[in-house]
């Protein structure tokens, strides 16, 4: 009777053990599932785009055009803009010969487009931004501080590669980076990487 006993008081201990044993795992198991790496959201803040052609035939017989929407990512033709298409054109640019370049509002009186938005534009950047900067840049926020009135200036093509700042009708600050220019072909163009805050 007490070897019967005894056996009991073993069987139960050892299953008292083992049961504290896995409630010990599962509370480790527990705390592994609650204990999660952190989820790494984008905190993208810039729109970038690539190698986008700006005409340099201010009648845009060819295939670059002298409009570009960064809503829309695309480039346009003059003729090709719409009344859908127009509140979206934020940058215009303008090349009439290898020294004079610029940058111009949608809505310029002389080239614009009637009732195009306003941009503003630093055509002759000076010390306020560089291209080693542009390179760099990653985060929207950085281009909050930098002060973009339009300074009604130009480029000449052996100023290139320049960065030109712009701020266009909806506040939003952005940086071209004019990288080559092409006059000789069947396509002259100016060649521009654009990062814009979203």
């Amino acid at each position: 009777m007490i070897n019967i006993t005894k056996k009991i008081t073993l069987l139960l201990f050892v299953c008292g053990a083992i049961f504290t044993s896995c409630s010990s795992d599962d509370d480790k198991k527990e705390e592994q599932v609650v204990i999660e790496e952190p989820v790494v959201e984008d905190k993208t803040t810039l729109k970038v785009f690539s190698n986008v052609n700006f005409s340099l035939d201010a009648a845009e017989g060819f295939d670059s055009g002298r409009y570009f929407s960064t809503e829309t990512g695309k480039s346009y033709k003059k003729s090709q803009i719409d009344n859908a298409t127009l509140p979206k054109i934020d940058i215009a640019f303008s090349g009439s010969s290898s020294s004079v370049n610029y940058f111009m509002s949608p809505n310029d009186k002389e080239d614009g487009i009637v009732n195009g938005k306003t941009t503003e534009y630093i055509n002759y950047v000076k010390d306020q931004f560089t291209v080693s900067q542009f390179a760099k840049l990653e985060k929207g926020e950085d281009l909050d501080k930098l002060t973009i009135a339009d300074d009604e200036n130009s480029f000449p093509d052996s100023a290139l590669p320049l960065v030109v700042l712009f701020k266009n009708a909806a506040g939003k600050k952005g940086v071209i980076y004019v990288k080559s220019v092409h006059r000789v072909g069947s396509d002259p163009r100016i060649v521009a990487d654009i990062k814009i805050q979203k």
